[in-house]
């Protein structure tokens, strides 16, 4: 594949030219990844530019209505019973985006006196566009500046040092991921070259910590021909999290399938992506720099990193069942009865977005897993649908994770 019309600035060029030389003149696709997105002077999520709402590439849910942030409030308030209501609660949100979230959940946690009394807010944040933009909308709001903290990364934070929820929303599926195909010879990755007309990428051997046999090792048969992803990065950030937390749960929300799914036949091409100015474009090497890339979440092997790490897990299930499970549907009516059918008619939108298979409803999984929390009685967000089971074999020995009322097998 050959890119001649891609449009790449001057510094993202050298930048990705120098690696490539480096690479010996094929670059593998997680470091091609890394640095279009995270190089510290123009990847993507660190330069100032508008990636969120209308005028940016893509909308989360925080951004479309703060009823999301109240059921996920609601949530972290179950928890916090759930581990004795310590006079320290801390929520970690990786990755906090516009800070709609936070803001949402500060806010709603003030109907919660002895819950806000105990709540530390810390925002994981690698961005610094970001961080201000968070800070603009945590000042907006009136939150606190003294409740919230900002930190780079995991590497912040001590083993077993936290008490609370490592909350994210939409931010396993920016991870690099190695590329790879199926091919008469066996498996391949697919590398980045920069030839006569622009970005190219070419069949390369995979390469570590990745093996040749890797899905045959899975269990897994890939058809000739087909295309897909490796996470690798995603399940190690899980593990990592894992180490850090003493007690309390990691809520990971974002699109993703199981592996079973993820590696079927109904995904030949796999799930790599691009986002750019509301456009979801099929080659990943368009605009560096200028687009998000994005690949489904292997909601499989990111359970299992963190069984393996030491935690229990404690709910699988669709973004619909998990807001129906904490109330959405009795809060959206309490509003209409005070406020008015009419004029709550947008919100009813909304939040049908939310919830309906065609919208964000089936397409968003939420993973919990836990330490120091029973799995049984199944928190809020599980009680109407808990579907571990379909994780394959990440459930610890001796657990039964059987379907809730009003299960639907989709």
């Amino acid at each position: 594949m050959r890119h001649g019309d891609n449009f790449v600035t001057a510094r993202m060029q050298d930048l990705l030219q120098q690696a490539i030389r480096q690479a010996g003149g094929l670059l593998p696709f997680p470091q091609f990844m890394q640095q279009v997105l995270y190089h510290p002077e123009c990847g993507y999520y660190m330069t100032r530019r508008s990636r969120l709402g209308r005028d940016g590439d893509f909308v989360t849910a925080p951004e479309m209505t703060s009823l999301f942030g109240e059921m996920l409030t609601l949530q972290c308030v179950e928890i916090w019973q759930r581990l004795g209501q310590p006079t320290r609660f801390q929520v970690v949100e990786a990755g906090a985006g516009s800070g709609r979230l936070a803001a949402d959940i500060c806010q709603t946690a003030r109907r919660f006196a002895h819950f806000y009394q105990a709540l530390s807010y810390t925002i994981l944040e690698i961005s610094p566009d970001f961080q201000a933009t968070q800070r603009q909308t945590l000042a907006a709001a009136g939150v606190d500046p003294a409740r919230v903290c900002w930190v780079a990364d995991l590497a912040a934070f001590e083993e077993e040092s936290l008490e609370g929820v490592l909350l994210s929303n939409e931010f396993l599926d920016a991870f690099p991921v190695h590329w790879l195909e199926m091919t008469p010879e066996g498996l391949r990755e697919r590398g980045v070259a920069w030839g006569e007309e622009g970005l190219t990428t070419a069949l390369m051997p995979v390469t570590l910590p990745l093996v040749a046999d890797c899905f045959v090792r899975a269990g897994v048969v890939l058809p000739v021909g087909m295309r897909t992803e490796v996470g690798l990065a995603a399940a190690e950030w899980m593990a990592a999290a894992a180490a850090r937390l003493r007690r309390g749960v990691i809520l990971t929300i974002d699109y993703g399938y199981t592996q079973q799914e993820y590696y079927s036949s109904a995904l030949p091409e796999g799930t790599l992506t691009g986002f750019y100015r509301h456009q979801q474009l099929a080659d990943p090497l368009l605009h560096p720099g200028e687009m998000d890339l994005t690949a489904h979440v292997n909601f499989t092997a990111v359970a299992r990193a963190g069984v393996e790490a030491g935690l229990t897990t404690l709910g699988y299930t669709t973004q619909a069942w998990f807001l129906m499970g904490l109330g959405l549907l009795q809060r959206l009516e309490q509003l209409s009865r005070s406020q008015g059918e009419a004029a709550l008619a947008p919100l009813r939108q909304t939040v049908l977005r939310l919830i309906m298979p065609q919208g964000m409803g089936d397409r968003f999984k939420v993973l919990v897993q836990g330490k120091g929390l029973d799995a049984e009685p199944a928190l809020a967000g599980f009680s109407l649908h808990n579907a571990v089971q379909r994780l394959e074999g990440c459930s610890p020995p001796g657990t039964n994770h059987e379907y809730q009322k009003g299960d639907i097998d989709r």
